[in-house]
């Protein structure tokens, strides 16, 4: 039953390092800008379109978890 846990704690990582992928390359498409076209889009930027909600959320379900799965480990 063991290697069942494993299996999921491997996936969920995985999942997770993929989602942070993804989230990465979206980031990064903007670089072609200018500094001043930086600075506009950093003041004009709401909150929605920032990333690190959406990844405290993917490593908080990650880290809830893998705590789970431990704590059926060890009992």
């Amino acid at each position: 039953m063991y290697p069942i846990y494993y299996i999921v704690v491997i996936l969920v990582s995985i999942i997770a390092l993929i989602s942070t992928i993804v989230i990465a390359k979206n980031i990064g498409k903007d670089d072609q800008s200018s500094p001043d076209q930086e600075l506009e889009l950093l003041k004009s930027e709401s909150k929605s379109s920032n990333s690190i909600p959406m990844l405290t959320t993917i490593y908080t379900i990650t880290f809830v978890l893998t705590i789970i799965l431990i704590w059926i480990f060890i009992f």
